[in-house]
């Protein structure tokens, strides 16, 4: 079963239109794909694909926070307007505008004027900018030579323009989803540069709040480390997930349905999918 359930479209910070990225999804052959568009399911909402041999997924990646720490939890199958869905993106763009203000000014006060009114030139909803629109005005502007220096040292995890007030808390998240008939999963776990003893707090109280499964694939971990993951999922009772987090066709490093097959000795998220059920 080929599959990549991480993706991201022009409705929030990905390069392609939703159905430039669809067709990217077809070539690769998937059986099924969905578009993970951060706090949005505009992008989703736009594809009307009944007649691909491609079964599309409806998805979301919900910024969160968690002990502090910035936590996105992907949404897959459930029903986009669902009231617990369209009130969560509602809160959303709210916290958005505002953390994209609160970003201006502190960049503003590093030497680095007008950034969110350059922001919104790469993405002219207020709702939905966020730190990658920043980074592409930064490098246009020459305050820093690319988008990932502009990460490292001003919009990356605990830089000043990390801002994460106003995220909700993680079961709020997780409870939109599954209100909405979804499933709920913890994306990119080792992205958030955590020791595997917090890892596993946080993955065990994921599953506490009704989370069902858990990203192992989509992104280069050591052998170790992987086998730590899948370790994890399984001791859990987590469901295994993928994504290939696609933004950009020019990063060679996340390319739609390039990834390696979900491990065999953990249930796979797609045998969740309603499709299944009904079959």
């Amino acid at each position: 079963m080929k599959l990549d359930l991480h993706c991201h479209s022009t409705a929030s910070d990905g390069k392609l239109t939703p159905l430039e990225v669809f067709r990217l999804a077809e070539e690769a052959r998937l059986d099924y794909f969905s578009i993970t568009d951060h706090d949005t399911v505009a992008g989703f909402q736009q594809l009307d694909v009944a007649d691909s041999d491609v079964t599309l997924i409806s998805g979301i990646e919900l910024s969160t926070q968690w002990s502090g720490v910035g936590i996105h939890i992907v949404g897959l199958d459930f029903d986009p307007e669902h009231k617990s869905i369209k009130t969560m993106i509602t809160h959303q763009r709210g916290v958005r505008e505002s953390r994209a203000i609160a970003i201006d000014k502190k960049l503003a006060a590093h030497a680095m004027p007008g950034t969110l009114a350059g922001a919104l030139t790469f993405c002219p909803d207020i709702g939905q900018v966020g730190r990658p629109h920043f980074a592409q005005f930064m490098v246009q502007q020459g305050f820093v030579k690319s988008e990932k220096q502009a990460f490292d040292r001003w919009l990356g995890n605990g830089k000043i323009g990390d801002v994460k007030s106003g995220w909700p808390d993680i079961e709020a998240g997780v409870a939109a989803i599954v209100d909405a008939g979804g499933i709920a999963v913890l994306a990119h776990p080792l992205r958030y540069k955590l020791t595997f003893s917090k890892l596993k707090r946080l993955a065990t109280h994921f599953k506490e709040m009704g989370g069902q499964a858990i990203e192992l694939v989509g992104y280069q971990v050591s052998p170790d480390k992987q086998k730590q993951l899948n370790k994890l999922a399984a001791d859990l009772s987590l469901a295994a997930s993928g994504g290939s987090d696609f933004h950009d066709p020019l990063w060679r490093w996340s390319q739609i349905g390039k990834l390696p097959e979900l491990p065999s000795h953990v249930p796979a998220v797609w045998q969740l999918f309603k499709s299944q059920s009904n079959q």
